[in-house]
């Protein structure tokens, strides 16, 4: 049993190993806080021998960046996630006008940009295209070797080639970041806001375990 992360916030605490067992490997989520340890959804999905690298990938952007899984958002990482390199993009979570937003907005990288998104939240992505972090034909190899055959791939380096900008305004790329989302969009989504292949793979309706 590998230990992921062992997380403490004010109000939480959570545990995440991952356990291999075989031709499955689980990501076990734990909440550590009260006093029975209750575990959380495991996220499982096949074991292939290896699993795709990129620092713009992480367990903890899946975990600990979204609602899916349990745990609430780390807002303070995903503040600075994309500065840091650690997402090609993000939503940021601030009040508006507020002291912390302007001055993360004042000092963003030269390789980072930001726009609204929607009505309250503000949307902060790497300069450039997805093609520019990603190779598109190993991320196809990837899903593949995770029997991931349902996909028009033609249509998924499409979307590899719009500008990181557009995935911030779903009238440009044609879907939410936040919802919804067909087989393509949700492993666009995926490299997106830096969740890794594996946890994708589990999103798609042909994969169970």
């Amino acid at each position: 049993m590998e230990i992921l992360y062992d997380t403490h916030y004010d109000y939480s605490s959570y545990l995440v190993t991952k356990e291999t067992n075989g031709s499955i490997i689980t990501v076990h989520i734990t909440d550590t806080f009260s006093d029975s340890c209750k575990p959380l959804k495991p996220i499982r999905y096949k074991n292939i021998g290896s699993e795709y690298k990129s620092p713009f990938l992480s367990w903890y952007n899946a975990i600990f960046c979204s609602n899916a899984y349990g745990p609430a958002p780390d807002y303070a990482y995903m503040n600075h996630a994309v500065q840091n390199d650690m997402k090609t993009a993000a939503t940021l979570y601030f009040e508006a006008n507020s002291q912390e937003g302007l001055h993360i907005l004042m000092n963003l990288p030269a390789d980072c940009a930001a726009t609204s998104y929607g009505d309250t939240m503000t949307y902060v992505h790497h300069r450039g295209k997805l093609s520019s972090y990603f190779d598109s034909c190993i991320i196809q190899d990837y899903y593949r070797r995770h029997g991931v055959y349902n996909v028009d791939w033609q249509i998924v380096k499409n979307y590899f080639e719009i500008p990181l900008s557009e995935f911030g305004d779903e009238k440009k790329c044609g879907f939410s970041l936040q919802s919804g989302g067909d087989q393509n969009q949700t492993i666009i989504k995926g490299l997106v806001l830096g969740y890794p292949i594996e946890s994708t793979v589990e999103f798609l309706p042909h994969f169970k375990y």
